[in-house]
């Protein structure tokens, strides 16, 4: 199979099951895409694409590679709450541009993920700029668990970024953009981390910002410079 059809069946298949798995495949056929945008580990864009012959739109639910070396189970949360904006733009009532209301996070939560600002227990549930952690017990760690060892080593990407593009640190806000998810990296349960221990900001020229530990050496993945720790 070549390479490319290869990567992306994976990324459809795991669309097509968690579909089916916690939406009652109720949802539609969108583009599931790769790219990078800074302290976001996914975004959903309503109607970024078309059909070519019907003009019909076509959403787009996007993941960041970079975060793929994170563990598993946070890719795949990260794609489900994406999932979850794709189904509040075709069945329920879509918010302003970016923002995460009281419907997105009620049908969150129904599939088994608590939105959080900070991704951890006790953060606001709504807001432009959210991650999430995984309810204990809820229908997303079910289905997640449900996948067995060789089913979840099939459905890894089989090409994985050989340098991550910017460095993934814990409790970075994300970028504004159309409903972007904040990067925060799992912590116990399946939490996504918290803003403890982030004291030092980095920056480039470029206008590049990551949060880190103190006397980090960070690279910049645009411009190849290190980052200036403020």
């Amino acid at each position: 199979m070549a390479i490319t059809k290869y990567q992306f069946n994976t990324l459809e298949n795991l669309f097509f099951y968690y579909n089916v798995e916690l939406f009652d495949a109720e949802l539609p056929d969108c583009l599931i895409n790769l790219s990078r945008k800074n302290n976001s580990a996914g975004f959903f864009a309503p109607e970024r694409w078309k059909d070519a012959k019907t003009e019909k739109a076509v959403h787009e639910i996007s993941l960041n590679p970079d975060t793929f070396f994170i563990s598993d189970i946070y890719w795949h949360q990260t794609l489900v709450h994406e999932m979850c904006h794709l189904w509040q733009q075709t069945l329920g009532e879509p918010p302003r541009r970016g923002y995460h209301d009281k419907e997105w996070a009620q049908k969150m939560i129904a599939v088994g993920l608590m939105p959080s600002t900070t991704g951890q227990p006790g953060g606001k549930i709504t807001g432009q700029n959210m991650s999430d952690y995984v309810i204990d017990g809820g229908p997303f760690q079910t289905v997640f668990n449900k996948i067995s060892v060789e089913e979840l080593a099939s459905l890894r990407l089989p090409y994985a970024p050989n340098l991550p593009m910017m460095i993934v640190v814990p409790g970075a806000p994300a970028t504004e953009g159309a409903a972007p998810t904040a990067v925060a990296p799992a912590g116990p349960k399946g939490t996504r981390g918290s803003r403890s221990g982030v004291k030092a900001v980095y920056t480039c020229t470029c206008g590049t910002k990551v949060w880190g530990k103190p006397a980090l050496r960070i690279k910049c993945g645009e411009c190849d410079a290190l980052l200036i720790e403020h």
